[in-house]
């Protein structure tokens, strides 16, 4: 009997162990007794975790004024957040008051006539679509996760999805701003068309955005298609879709599998067709994340294995694109989870984290940057976890315009990159090297993520920045809005050479 209760045990030893183990894969353990210090502030990436002086939260106007007199009073910086989704120090700066814009959410008014929301910053886009779903209005841009603020998506200029208006700026019609000197201002294409162009895509540099008026649109029924396709095709496949009056929406995903005939070689396309169906209460109902234990499962084990990379490409590619199948979904639902799941994406570890990046490339130059592309992400053996292509129509009505010139697509991509000091200086040489390739090719990077680029870097794709830093100092010549990007761009030397 010993040796069957030994055996026994041995088994039930090894099905705790591989049990456990497999955990690691869905909880951060790590976080249980990561440290806590309510004033250490950071983003989602953990790259640059900073102490600030104190962190605020109100709902209305006149107690934002009164921290911005105090930080007037006391010489105090301030800083400006969100959802803290932006990985570059746009959020913080050391010892600064942080405005936690989360409280200040409140829905003011709906035009249903004419379309238009008007909506504090700090409201997320779910909180948007919870409310103008039953009228049967849905967002016209934002992107693809519906957790982020208002005033996060202006300040960053995000974009979306959509092949009609592909930039927030596209769909503002006008907003308050709180200046430094305690001001408000109403800024618009018309009104202070200056401040227009810098808030919007200016990283809060400027002043406190409070309520935006929004475009909206109808929440139209469309039909999901998807297929697959080999990138040298995907430039072609695009423009013939151009075409289609009924394409609504598109994004590509490139195959993360690490095989060399595969890898950012392979892509998916879908794409959502306008229809004339009238949408039942299965179709109108929003969506909610689901599956979240098994997506983290299987993303965790691609953060490790190459083989589980495989595994994900091979399941995004046959079961969750569908190629060759269709699938109806109300507009709203094409934006939030089950479509566009996160929660999944929630990760936390002392060793290592997820990090996003983001090139512009003039759409002509597509094939020859992704070979570019393909050729240094593996010789510098990033571990690429995620990738997508969005479309991104030209546009110039940001000083910070990331597609100024020529329609681009936006190549996406989430690697996992350690946090030690030797890891973290390999993700910014090779960055440097991916940001070079994306300028050489006529495009640029996106500012939101990483402050891995040069100053040199930064002013060769954006050569309005030093005009931009000159402007901020002209409206807040205490330079009393303050953050981490801001002091490494606008207040560092320019010597750094450009690979």
């Amino acid at each position: 009997m010993r040796p069957r209760r030994v055996a026994t045990s041995a088994v039930l030893v090894a099905i705790g162990a591989t049990f456990l183990y497999a955990s690691t894969f869905v909880f951060s353990y790590s976080r249980l007794w990561s440290s806590r210090d309510p004033l250490l502030m950071t983003d989602v990436a953990r790259l640059i975790p900073t102490k600030v002086y104190r962190i605020d939260s109100h709902d209305n106007v006149a107690d934002l004024q009164a921290v911005l007199k105090e930080a007037r009073d006391t010489h105090r910086k301030v800083s400006i957040a969100g959802s803290r989704h932006s990985q570059g120090g746009h959020i913080f700066y050391k010892d600064s008051i942080v405005l936690n814009m989360r409280a200040f959410k409140k829905i003011l008014n709906l035009d249903r006539e004419k379309k238009i929301l008007t909506v504090q910053s700090g409201a997320t886009w779910d909180e948007i679509q919870q409310y103008i779903n039953p009228y049967g209005l849905a967002v016209k841009v934002m992107q693809s996760s519906y957790i982020f603020t208002i005033g996060g998506t202006l300040s960053a200029n995000a974009h979306g999805r959509d092949l009609d208006k592909t930039s927030v700026v596209e769909t503002v019609h006008s907003f308050r701003l709180l200046l430094a000197d305690g001001r408000i201002v109403n800024v618009s294409r018309e009104e202070n068309p200056e401040l227009f162009k810098l808030v919007i895509g200016g990283y809060g540099l400027f002043g406190v955005i409070l309520e935006v008026d929004l475009e909206l649109t109808d929440n139209e029924i469309y039909e999901r298609r998807a297929e697959v396709i080999d990138y040298t095709k995907f430039l072609a496949r695009f423009e013939e879709l151009k075409k289609d009056p009924t394409v609504a929406l598109l994004l590509a995903r490139p195959s993360i599998d690490p095989n060399p005939e595969s890898f950012l070689k392979e892509m998916t396309f879908t794409t959502w067709h306008k229809t004339e169906q009238k949408g039942d209460d299965s179709l109108l109902t929003l969506g909610a994340e689901q599956n979240v234990l098994r997506d983290k499962f299987f993303f965790g084990l691609s953060r490790k294995y190459n083989w589980a990379k495989s595994l994900r490409w091979s399941l995004q590619k046959k079961i969750e694109s569908s190629p060759g199948q269709t699938k109806l979904i109300a507009r709203n639902n094409a934006m939030r989870p089950p479509e566009t799941p996160l929660e999944f994406l929630d990760y936390y570890s002392s060793r290592d984290t997820d990090i996003i990046q983001e090139y512009y490339v003039p759409t002509r130059n597509f094939v020859p940057f992704m070979d570019e592309f393909r050729r240094i992400l593996l010789e510098g053996k990033m571990n690429v976890v995620s990738s997508t292509v969005r479309y991104v129509k030209a546009n110039d009505e940001t000083f910070l315009s990331y597609a100024p010139k020529e329609d681009a697509f936006a190549i996406i991509q989430m690697s996992n990159v350690g946090l030690s000091e030797k890891e973290q200086a390999h993700a910014k040489e090779v960055t440097q090297q991916l940001v070079g390739a994306a300028l050489r090719y006529g495009g640029t990077y996106y500012l939101t993520y990483q402050l891995y680029p040069t100053p040199e870097q930064l002013r060769k794709a954006y050569p309005r920045a030093d005009v931009v830093f000159e402007r901020k100092r002209f409206y807040d010549p205490e330079e009393m809005f303050m953050n981490t990007f801001y002091e490494h761009y606008a207040l560092s030397p320019t010597t750094n050479e450009t690979p």
